[in-house]
């Protein structure tokens, strides 16, 4: 299992424990199971690459995805990341036994993470998977490039399909409108 699948793993399995899975997150017309094409499609028609997207030139840069990341582990949306928040995210995506000190990355004693602080923590623990997700190697996650990488960590038993046990990876995440008023916020990260 490469360093990639590790991290989306242990990230969909504390999502997975985060709240139940959601019946049918595409809607009735895509059913409960997805193999790729049909998550691929009912994926696109969120809304969420497109929010992440800000300079809507079809391509996610490091500072467009770590912004989302950022936006992520912001689970109240009051633009700051409690120690309880960094607790919940860096479990969800590096993994329950990641040891990350949060006093560490908290310059300033304040008990929060402002966008300065995460992108600290991003640069010494993410841009490896950034790298990882970025397959043509060209410094930029295409649509497809992201769109298999949230699919590849949602498929914790890699039976190529999604199923509704698998679902409750993506809990809250596909309001495309939410993300994009936050990111709009947030400003840069990294």
């Amino acid at each position: 299992m490469t360093i990639k699948h590790k991290l989306f793993a242990a990230a969909a399995t504390a999502a997975l424990l985060a709240g139940p899975a959601a019946a049918q997150m595409f809607g009735d017309e895509y059913g409960t199971d997805y193999d790729y094409d049909t998550f691929t499609t009912g994926f696109g028609e969120t809304g969420y690459y497109d929010a992440l997207d800000t300079d809507d030139d079809t391509f996610l840069s490091e500072s467009e995805y770590s912004t989302g990341l950022y936006a992520d582990y912001d689970r109240d949306n009051d633009r700051l990341i409690s120690d309880e928040e960094f607790g919940l995210g860096t479990e969800r995506y590096l993994g329950a036994e990641y040891d990350a000190d949060f006093a560490t990355y908290d310059a300033n004693d304040d008990g929060f993470l402002d966008q300065e602080e995460f992108g600290t923590f991003y640069g010494e623990n993410y841009t490896n998977s950034y790298a990882d997700l970025d397959t043509d190697d060209d410094q930029l996650l295409s649509q497809d490039e992201y769109t298999t990488g949230v699919y590849d960590s949602a498929d914790l038993d890699d039976d190529q399909v999604i199923t509704i046990e698998e679902e409750g990876w993506f809990e809250g995440w596909f309001d495309g409108d939410d993300i994009e008023a936050e990111i709009k916020e947030v400003g840069e990260v990294y």
